[in-house]
């Protein structure tokens, strides 16, 4: 994500442009989808990627990122295969 600081450019025989990012709000945001995705699943028991998707306002392919941290994590747990799987809170 784009820091908001200067870009610097550097003119030469090779023209290079350095666009500074602040990685950190990316972890940041990660933790709260993380934790979007915890709270719908301590209210309605299971969510499939879409729904989860929907809920944090991203891609499937990110959202399937943020899911299967939590599932290596053994936080939650999967059900069913592909477009079929659902995720859910071991008991």
């Amino acid at each position: 994500m784009y820091s908001g600081r200067e870009p610097e450019f550097t003119d030469g025989d090779v023209f290079k442009t350095i666009v500074p990012l602040n990685l950190q709000n990316d972890d940041m945001s990660d933790n709260s989808h993380r934790q979007m995705i915890l709270d719908y699943l301590k209210k309605h028991n299971v969510i499939s990627t879409s729904e989860a998707a929907n809920i944090i306002g991203r891609s499937p392919a990110t959202t399937r990122r943020v899911l299967t941290g939590l599932v290596t994590e053994g936080i939650i747990t999967t059900s069913g295969a592909n477009k079929n799987r659902v995720y859910f809170i071991p008991e």
